[in-house]
């Protein structure tokens, strides 16, 4: 459990939406959004989708994600990346071979994309992915969920992929917006509009 770690790294959200929670939905839509290999998608450099929490190659299953009111999310990112000059100078090698088989001096540039394209997805099935495993975690009573990472990408990643899979959208929950939540329900708001930033490097 990431709780369990010395120290670590979250971002919290509030969850907008209605939200029914039933099982048999619930698995449905996490198998049609699951992780699916880049052998699968020639044309694409990334894929995201949910695992299971126990391993990353199996499909996820509710049954092992959910400790009510809490459900354990896993997604996995695979992302292949080619150097620029790799690409670059497999297409030279690649265009002057098309050239000489075609008794041409330059192509065109609808033959350079596609050549370049044919390059790419021919360096892509070589290149093997980097793997990364990011966990959340949602408490489907509160409406309120952690996942553990910062950074604004991946933020944004999560993002989509919670929104397409379960058809909710985020809310940061900044100091701010605590702290206005704070504030609407003890009746505080007033003074919580007044307060001013203070500079403590002073």
């Amino acid at each position: 459990m990431h709780f369990l770690k010395s120290s670590l790294s979250f971002t919290r959200f509030k969850v907008i939406g209605n939200f029914s929670f039933a099982q048999e939905e619930f698995q449905k839509s996490l198998i049609q959004n699951s992780f699916r290999d880049l052998s699968e998608l020639p044309d694409h450099d990334e894929s995201i989708g949910w695992v299971s929490h126990e391993n990353c190659l199996e499909e996820p299953d509710l049954s092992l994600m959910l400790m009510e009111p809490y459900i354990r999310l896993t997604f996995r990112i695979d992302k292949r990346k080619i150097p620029a000059a790799l690409l670059e100078a497999h297409f030279a090698i690649e265009e002057r071979a098309t050239l000489a088989a075609e008794g041409k001096e330059r192509l065109s540039l609808n033959r350079r994309r596609e050549l370049k394209r044919q390059v790419k997805n021919m360096l892509m099935m070589r290149t093997s992915p980097n793997s990364s495993l990011y966990r959340a975690l949602w408490n489907f009573q509160t409406q309120t969920c952690i996942l553990f990472a910062t950074g604004k990408g991946l933020r944004n990643k999560f993002d989509k992929l919670f929104l397409e899979t379960f058809g909710l959208e985020f809310m940061p929950l900044t100091p701010w917006a605590l702290a206005s939540n704070w504030a609407e329900k003890n009746n505080l708001s007033e003074y919580l509009n007044e307060v001013e930033p203070v500079d403590f490097n002073e």
